[in-house]
């Protein structure tokens, strides 16, 4: 028990505010084994995943950079056809002065008749003749082409802009 008396007497010679200082040094040197230094440790993990994830990105941005400056290969292609009666209503949209800004685009295939149907969603944004202009040269221009929904909306009576949304069904022939 020499050990034990040689630390009361060092504590006893410290007195009361050195005894409490140990016990402080000694509390920290345990925060920091216990609770700081695994926390660091995740961080620095953490700072490692980030980087690599950021790594990944740019990789995958070059890798798009690249696909989009040799073309569009992972979509399907279009059918000639789908592809000149596309053209005919984005044509149509441009005559006319309305903005097409993006569109959905779903490919059915009708089996009993053979016959293919692309269901066309655009969002069309321009004022209201315009838009009446648009749907009657689309409509002319492709007869495989019908209208299969509209909707208009004014965001105040006093605007000329008018938003919608226009669903089209264009039918073509399997071969086609």
């Amino acid at each position: 028990m020499a050990g034990f008396e040689s630390i009361r007497f060092h504590l006893r010679r410290l007195g009361w505010p050195g005894a409490f200082g140990v016990l402080l040094l000694a509390g920290t040197a345990a925060w920091q084994l216990a609770v700081v230094q695994p926390r660091a440790e995740a961080l620095a993990a953490q700072w490692a995943r980030n980087a690599d994830a950021v790594r990944a990105a740019q990789a995958e941005q070059v890798a798009a950079a690249a696909a989009e400056a040799a073309g569009v290969r992972g979509q399907p292609t279009l059918a000639p056809a789908a592809a000149a009666s596309l053209r005919r209503v984005f044509e149509a949209a441009e005559a006319a002065g309305v903005a097409l800004p993006q569109g959905d685009y779903r490919l059915t295939e009708i089996r009993d008749a053979h016959l293919r149907r692309y269901q066309l969603t655009l969002p069309v944004r321009g004022d209201y003749p315009a838009i009446r202009r648009f749907l009657a040269t689309a409509l002319n221009a492709e007869p495989a082409l019908a209208l299969a929904g509209l909707q208009l909306r004014r965001a105040r009576i006093e605007s000329d802009t008018v938003e919608g949304l226009l669903s089209f069904t264009l039918y073509l022939e399997a071969g086609a």
